[in-house]
Protein backbone atom coordinates (compact mmCIF):
# COMPACT_ATOMS: atom_id res chain seq x y z
CA UNK A 1 0.00 0.00 0.00
CA UNK A 2 1.01 3.51 -1.07
CA UNK A 3 1.89 5.62 1.80
CA UNK A 4 -0.18 8.60 2.04
CA UNK A 5 -0.69 11.48 4.73
CA UNK A 6 -3.31 10.05 7.10
CA UNK A 7 -6.55 11.63 6.63
CA UNK A 8 -9.06 11.43 9.64
CA UNK A 9 -12.73 11.45 8.63
CA UNK A 10 -16.11 9.85 7.93
CA UNK A 11 -17.11 7.98 4.75
CA UNK A 12 -20.47 7.11 4.01
CA UNK A 13 -20.98 4.81 1.74
CA UNK A 14 -23.94 2.86 -0.06
CA UNK A 15 -22.96 -0.67 0.32
CA UNK A 16 -24.18 -3.08 -2.34
CA UNK A 17 -25.37 -6.54 -1.68
CA UNK A 18 -23.35 -9.16 -1.83
CA UNK A 19 -20.28 -7.85 -0.17
CA UNK A 20 -19.36 -7.89 3.76
CA UNK A 21 -18.93 -4.57 5.62
CA UNK A 22 -15.16 -6.15 6.19
CA UNK A 23 -14.82 -6.39 2.74
CA UNK A 24 -16.11 -2.78 2.23
CA UNK A 25 -13.33 -1.20 4.55
CA UNK A 26 -11.04 -3.34 2.77
CA UNK A 27 -11.62 -1.48 -0.58
CA UNK A 28 -11.70 1.80 1.34
CA UNK A 29 -8.21 1.09 2.64
CA UNK A 30 -6.94 0.40 -1.08
CA UNK A 31 -8.87 3.62 -2.03
CA UNK A 32 -7.70 6.18 0.87
CA UNK A 33 -3.95 4.38 1.22
CA UNK A 34 -4.28 4.09 5.10
CA UNK A 35 -4.29 1.29 6.88
CA UNK A 36 -6.31 2.73 10.01
CA UNK A 37 -9.74 2.40 8.75
CA UNK A 38 -13.12 0.74 10.66
CA UNK A 39 -16.20 0.74 10.35
CA UNK A 40 -19.67 1.60 12.49
CA UNK A 41 -22.28 -1.31 12.59
CA UNK A 42 -22.01 -4.64 10.51
CA UNK A 43 -24.48 -4.79 7.39
CA UNK A 44 -24.66 -8.41 6.79
CA UNK A 45 -23.80 -9.34 3.35
CA UNK A 46 -27.25 -9.85 1.70
CA UNK A 47 -28.02 -6.32 2.91
CA UNK A 48 -27.39 -3.15 1.36
CA UNK A 49 -27.52 0.45 1.84
CA UNK A 50 -25.72 3.12 4.02
CA UNK A 51 -22.12 1.33 6.06
CA UNK A 52 -20.50 4.52 7.65
CA UNK A 53 -16.77 4.29 7.21
CA UNK A 54 -14.64 6.10 9.53
CA UNK A 55 -10.76 7.38 8.50
CA UNK A 56 -7.67 7.85 10.93
CA UNK A 57 -8.80 9.39 13.81
CA UNK A 58 -12.64 9.39 13.73
CA UNK A 59 -11.90 5.58 13.88
CA UNK A 60 -11.40 6.45 17.80
CA UNK A 61 -15.65 7.42 17.39
CA UNK A 62 -16.69 4.08 16.24
CA UNK A 63 -18.54 3.70 19.61
CA UNK A 64 -20.56 7.12 19.17
CA UNK A 65 -21.25 6.19 15.94
CA UNK A 66 -22.65 2.69 16.60
CA UNK A 67 -24.73 4.14 19.84
CA UNK A 68 -26.73 6.54 17.26
CA UNK A 69 -29.94 5.14 15.83
CA UNK A 70 -30.10 3.30 12.73
CA UNK A 71 -33.27 3.27 9.98
CA UNK A 72 -33.91 0.83 7.68
CA UNK A 73 -36.50 -0.20 4.76
CA UNK A 74 -37.42 -3.60 3.88
CA UNK A 75 -40.09 -6.35 3.29
CA UNK A 76 -41.56 -9.00 5.89
CA UNK A 77 -43.05 -12.79 4.36
CA UNK A 78 -45.19 -13.93 6.56
CA UNK A 79 -46.03 -18.24 5.95
CA UNK A 80 -42.83 -18.92 6.44
CA UNK A 81 -39.28 -19.05 8.81
CA UNK A 82 -35.58 -19.93 7.96
CA UNK A 83 -32.57 -20.76 10.31
CA UNK A 84 -31.08 -17.36 9.43
CA UNK A 85 -34.15 -15.45 9.76
CA UNK A 86 -33.89 -14.03 6.44
CA UNK A 87 -33.53 -15.96 2.48
CA UNK A 88 -29.69 -16.92 3.14
CA UNK A 89 -30.72 -19.89 5.60
CA UNK A 90 -32.67 -23.33 4.69
CA UNK A 91 -36.50 -23.07 5.66
CA UNK A 92 -37.46 -24.57 9.27
CA UNK A 93 -40.89 -24.10 9.19
CA UNK A 94 -43.98 -23.45 6.99
CA UNK A 95 -47.52 -22.38 7.63
CA UNK A 96 -49.59 -21.49 4.64
CA UNK A 97 -51.99 -19.19 5.48
CA UNK A 98 -55.58 -19.68 3.94
CA UNK A 99 -56.94 -16.96 5.48
CA UNK A 100 -55.35 -14.17 5.68
CA UNK A 101 -54.83 -11.83 8.55
CA UNK A 102 -56.27 -8.54 8.35
CA UNK A 103 -54.56 -5.05 7.60
CA UNK A 104 -55.50 -3.99 11.04
CA UNK A 105 -53.99 -7.06 12.52
CA UNK A 106 -50.57 -7.07 11.30
CA UNK A 107 -50.16 -3.29 11.95
CA UNK A 108 -51.60 -4.18 15.72
CA UNK A 109 -48.70 -6.66 15.91
CA UNK A 110 -46.41 -4.11 14.87
CA UNK A 111 -47.35 -1.77 17.34
CA UNK A 112 -46.63 -4.21 19.65
CA UNK A 113 -43.54 -4.02 18.97
CA UNK A 114 -42.70 -0.11 18.78
CA UNK A 115 -40.74 1.11 22.06
CA UNK A 116 -38.15 -0.82 24.90
CA UNK A 117 -38.58 -4.83 23.90
CA UNK A 118 -36.51 -7.63 24.19
CA UNK A 119 -34.35 -10.05 21.65
CA UNK A 120 -33.30 -13.04 21.15
CA UNK A 121 -30.02 -12.87 19.00
CA UNK A 122 -30.51 -15.05 15.88
CA UNK A 123 -28.44 -18.42 16.08
CA UNK A 124 -26.74 -16.93 12.81
CA UNK A 125 -25.13 -13.81 14.26
CA UNK A 126 -22.05 -12.71 15.65
CA UNK A 127 -22.84 -12.41 19.61
CA UNK A 128 -20.39 -14.37 21.76
CA UNK A 129 -21.70 -16.91 23.95
CA UNK A 130 -18.62 -18.59 26.19
CA UNK A 131 -15.92 -16.90 23.69
CA UNK A 132 -17.41 -18.08 20.67
CA UNK A 133 -19.69 -16.20 18.38
CA UNK A 134 -22.85 -17.79 17.36
CA UNK A 135 -22.93 -18.82 14.07
CA UNK A 136 -19.92 -20.51 15.04
CA UNK A 137 -22.32 -22.88 16.94
CA UNK A 138 -25.19 -23.22 14.05
CA UNK A 139 -22.81 -24.31 11.70
CA UNK A 140 -21.14 -26.86 14.02
CA UNK A 141 -25.34 -28.02 14.62
CA UNK A 142 -24.86 -27.17 18.15
CA UNK A 143 -27.28 -25.51 20.34
CA UNK A 144 -26.35 -22.85 23.35
CA UNK A 145 -28.73 -20.61 25.10
CA UNK A 146 -28.60 -17.59 23.75
CA UNK A 147 -28.29 -13.97 25.60
CA UNK A 148 -31.57 -11.68 26.18
CA UNK A 149 -30.70 -8.71 24.77
CA UNK A 150 -32.98 -4.85 25.05
CA UNK A 151 -33.29 -2.88 22.17
CA UNK A 152 -35.22 0.16 21.58
CA UNK A 153 -37.51 0.17 18.71
CA UNK A 154 -38.01 4.20 18.04
CA UNK A 155 -40.63 3.90 15.32
CA UNK A 156 -41.48 0.21 13.65
CA UNK A 157 -44.73 0.75 10.67
CA UNK A 158 -46.15 -0.83 7.89
CA UNK A 159 -45.23 1.35 4.60
CA UNK A 160 -47.33 -0.43 1.57
CA UNK A 161 -50.55 -2.40 1.02
CA UNK A 162 -50.66 -6.49 2.43
CA UNK A 163 -49.98 -8.75 -0.90
CA UNK A 164 -51.46 -12.42 -0.66
CA UNK A 165 -49.74 -14.51 -2.66
CA UNK A 166 -49.15 -18.26 -2.69
CA UNK A 167 -50.50 -18.85 0.59
CA UNK A 168 -48.07 -16.26 2.24
CA UNK A 169 -48.45 -12.11 2.59
CA UNK A 170 -46.05 -9.61 2.33
CA UNK A 171 -45.79 -6.28 3.27
CA UNK A 172 -43.02 -3.15 3.33
CA UNK A 173 -42.40 -1.66 6.30
CA UNK A 174 -39.93 1.35 7.61
CA UNK A 175 -38.04 0.68 11.07
CA UNK A 176 -35.77 2.96 13.08
CA UNK A 177 -33.71 1.26 15.75
CA UNK A 178 -31.29 1.60 18.44
CA UNK A 179 -27.97 -0.12 18.63
CA UNK A 180 -27.96 -3.68 18.80
CA UNK A 181 -31.25 -4.32 17.36
CA UNK A 182 -31.85 -6.96 15.15
CA UNK A 183 -34.07 -6.38 12.09
CA UNK A 184 -34.19 -10.14 11.39
CA UNK A 185 -35.18 -10.94 14.65
CA UNK A 186 -37.91 -7.94 14.54
CA UNK A 187 -39.60 -9.51 11.67
CA UNK A 188 -40.00 -13.03 13.24
CA UNK A 189 -41.22 -11.50 16.55
CA UNK A 190 -43.84 -9.73 14.24
CA UNK A 191 -44.81 -13.12 13.23
CA UNK A 192 -45.21 -14.45 16.82
CA UNK A 193 -47.40 -12.15 17.31
CA UNK A 194 -49.64 -13.54 15.08
CA UNK A 195 -49.04 -17.03 15.73
CA UNK A 196 -47.08 -17.75 12.27
CA UNK A 197 -43.90 -18.22 11.06
CA UNK A 198 -42.35 -14.92 9.12
CA UNK A 199 -39.22 -14.07 7.19
CA UNK A 200 -36.86 -11.00 6.48
CA UNK A 201 -37.29 -11.01 2.93
CA UNK A 202 -35.37 -7.97 2.17
CA UNK A 203 -33.87 -4.91 3.54
CA UNK A 204 -31.90 -1.75 3.21
CA UNK A 205 -29.96 0.24 5.86
CA UNK A 206 -31.31 4.27 4.60
CA UNK A 207 -29.84 5.58 8.02
CA UNK A 208 -26.96 4.72 10.01
CA UNK A 209 -24.83 7.28 12.74
CA UNK A 210 -27.20 10.00 11.32
CA UNK A 211 -26.16 9.75 7.69
CA UNK A 212 -28.59 9.59 5.57
CA UNK A 213 -28.48 7.01 2.26
CA UNK A 214 -28.97 10.20 0.09
CA UNK A 215 -25.20 11.46 1.32
CA UNK A 216 -23.95 7.85 0.50
CA UNK A 217 -21.39 6.90 -2.37
CA UNK A 218 -22.20 3.46 -4.00
CA UNK A 219 -18.60 1.98 -3.29
CA UNK A 220 -18.07 0.77 -6.75
CA UNK A 221 -17.93 4.54 -7.77
CA UNK A 222 -15.44 4.92 -4.59
CA UNK A 223 -13.42 2.24 -6.33
CA UNK A 224 -13.01 3.47 -9.64
CA UNK A 225 -11.98 7.30 -8.43
CA UNK A 226 -8.74 8.68 -8.36
CA UNK A 227 -7.58 9.05 -4.65
CA UNK A 228 -7.67 13.07 -4.62
CA UNK A 229 -11.51 12.78 -5.61
CA UNK A 230 -12.12 10.15 -3.01
CA UNK A 231 -10.76 12.61 0.18
CA UNK A 232 -13.37 15.44 -1.54
CA UNK A 233 -15.74 12.69 0.27
CA UNK A 234 -14.73 12.40 3.48
CA UNK A 235 -16.57 13.87 5.89
CA UNK A 236 -14.79 16.26 8.67
CA UNK A 237 -14.60 14.70 12.48
CA UNK A 238 -15.86 18.02 13.84
CA UNK A 239 -19.03 17.68 11.36
CA UNK A 240 -20.20 14.78 12.47
CA UNK A 241 -20.26 16.03 16.56
CA UNK A 242 -23.51 17.27 17.56
CA UNK A 243 -22.08 18.43 21.29
CA UNK A 244 -21.18 22.04 22.06
CA UNK A 245 -18.32 23.35 21.42
CA UNK A 246 -15.79 25.19 23.41
CA UNK A 247 -12.58 27.12 22.68
CA UNK A 248 -10.05 26.49 25.02
CA UNK A 249 -7.63 29.41 26.61
CA UNK A 250 -3.68 29.13 25.75
CA UNK A 251 -3.84 27.97 29.93
CA UNK A 252 -6.85 25.24 29.30
CA UNK A 253 -5.41 24.19 25.83
CA UNK A 254 -2.24 23.11 27.74
CA UNK A 255 -3.89 21.47 30.54
CA UNK A 256 -5.86 19.50 27.90
CA UNK A 257 -3.05 18.44 25.84
CA UNK A 258 -1.33 17.04 29.34
CA UNK A 259 -4.43 15.08 29.51
CA UNK A 260 -5.52 17.34 32.98
CA UNK A 261 -8.76 16.98 34.42
CA UNK A 262 -10.78 20.48 34.87
CA UNK A 263 -12.39 21.47 37.63
CA UNK A 264 -13.15 25.21 36.54
CA UNK A 265 -15.74 24.47 34.29
CA UNK A 266 -19.74 24.05 34.89
CA UNK A 267 -21.07 20.68 34.90
CA UNK A 268 -23.26 19.49 31.80
CA UNK A 269 -24.88 16.27 30.92
CA UNK A 270 -23.48 16.49 27.91
CA UNK A 271 -19.76 16.27 25.92
CA UNK A 272 -17.70 19.26 25.09
CA UNK A 273 -15.87 19.50 21.73
CA UNK A 274 -12.34 21.06 22.23
CA UNK A 275 -10.56 23.24 20.37
CA UNK A 276 -8.00 25.26 20.29
CA UNK A 277 -7.23 27.96 17.53
CA UNK A 278 -10.07 26.39 15.48
CA UNK A 279 -8.72 23.29 15.00
CA UNK A 280 -10.81 20.05 16.88
CA UNK A 281 -8.34 18.50 19.43
CA UNK A 282 -10.49 16.24 21.57
CA UNK A 283 -14.11 15.92 23.24
CA UNK A 284 -14.72 15.74 27.45
CA UNK A 285 -16.92 14.54 29.54
CA UNK A 286 -18.03 15.51 32.55
CA UNK A 287 -17.98 12.90 35.90
CA UNK A 288 -20.66 14.13 38.07
CA UNK A 289 -19.32 11.67 41.21
CA UNK A 290 -16.05 13.63 40.94
CA UNK A 291 -16.94 16.86 40.01
CA UNK A 292 -14.48 17.13 37.70
CA UNK A 293 -13.92 17.20 33.74
CA UNK A 294 -11.51 14.33 31.74
CA UNK A 295 -10.41 13.47 28.17
CA UNK A 296 -13.07 11.03 26.45
CA UNK A 297 -11.60 11.50 23.19
CA UNK A 298 -8.36 12.67 21.66
CA UNK A 299 -7.32 13.50 18.27
CA UNK A 300 -4.19 15.30 18.78
CA UNK A 301 -1.83 16.83 21.36
CA UNK A 302 -0.14 19.15 19.28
Amino acid sequence: MQKNNPVDGILVVNKPKGVTSFDVVAKVRRAVGQKKVGHAGTLDPNVDGVLVVALGKATKLIDELQARPKRYIGEITLGFATETEDLDGDVVAEQPITTPYTDAAIDQAIAQLNGPIQQVPPMFSAVKVAGKRLYEYARAGETVTRPVRDAMIYDFHRTSAVRYQQQQQKFNFEATVSKGTYIRTLAVDTGKQLEVPATMTSLTRTMGSGMPLSAATPLETITSLPREDVLKLVVPIQTVLTWPVKALTDDEWFAVKNGQKITTWPAADTYLQLTYQGELKAVYAYQAAEHHWQSRYVFTNE
